[in-house]
């Protein structure tokens, strides 16, 4: 705890500037958010734009994504809304989405980052749909835990790579409890074999995953992920005001 201390107090954002960029440039959902990060009342809860009617969040392919859904879940209850409407219909809405198998699918343009096989869109949207439920009190039950054992390698990679093993991860600390092998090979390979790609994104969302998993800040996949993003940060955040609100929302919870 006081590696991660010593990493915060030196951490190169400038919170109140990359708050008052967020709340000058951002829209009602990211202002919503920064007001509540700078300690402020931040009025009624509104509506996240990725957020469909019927509880599904769109992923990057422009569709309802289970896996989409999964992460919005982990990142509500690093936000404190756990409880929330947002949440509940969220949950509701994987819940009515389970394939006969009970696993979900996302097509491969849903997953994001790099996917190095096709298959890996049925293994994101199920371990983050599977994230996405326990995290928020419901069971994915263990038919989806039980495909998804036989889709992870020796080292502990997931099929798909990055964002379905930091999925993975995430649900197999919840299904097994902490530090079993399933989610101890799936967070050493996260930490010891990064691609070129990764960038600040990657380490955001698998942050989000593993803290709404409950996974301790003093994990070195936790710790190695926070001081990398941390880093990476310019001043006032980056460009991406998405990103600069959700690291912050990190930087808070892991405090």
């Amino acid at each position: 705890m006081a590696r991660l201390a010593l990493h915060l107090a030196i951490m190169s954002i400038d919170t109140d500037a990359a708050l008052e960029r967020v709340l000058d440039q951002g829209d009602e959902w990211q202002s919503w958010r920064a007001l509540k990060l700078s300690g402020d009342d931040p009025g009624e809860l509104p509506a996240a734009p990725a957020q469909d009617d019927e509880g599904a969040f769109v992923g990057p392919g422009g569709r309802p994504s289970p896996g989409a859904t999964g992460e919005a879940l982990c990142h509500l209850v690093v936000l404190g809304l756990r409880d929330s409407g947002l949440a509940a219909i969220a949950a509701d809405w994987l819940e009515s989405a389970r394939t006969p198998a009970q696993a979900w699918l996302d097509a491969p343009d849903e997953v994001p980052g790099e996917l190095d096989s096709y298959a890996g869109g049925r293994v994101w949207a199920t371990a983050s749909a599977a994230t996405g439920l326990f995290v928020v009190g419901r069971d994915p039950g263990h038919r989806a835990m039980d495909l998804l054992r036989g889709e992870a390698d020796m080292e502990g990679r997931f099929t798909g790579g990055a964002y379905p093993t930091f999925a993975a991860a995430a649900a197999y600390w919840l299904a097994e409890g902490p530090k079993t092998e399933m989610a101890e090979w799936a967070l050493r390979w996260s930490r010891e074999w990064e691609a070129d790609w990764w960038g600040p994104w990657e380490r955001a969302t698998a942050l989000t995953f593993w803290s709404a998993a409950g996974i301790p800040s003093e994990h070195p996949s936790m710790e190695e992920f926070l001081e990398r993003l941390r880093d990476e940060s310019p001043s006032a955040g980056w460009p991406d005001l998405g990103l600069t609100v959700r690291a912050l929302e990190l930087i808070a919870f892991l405090a």
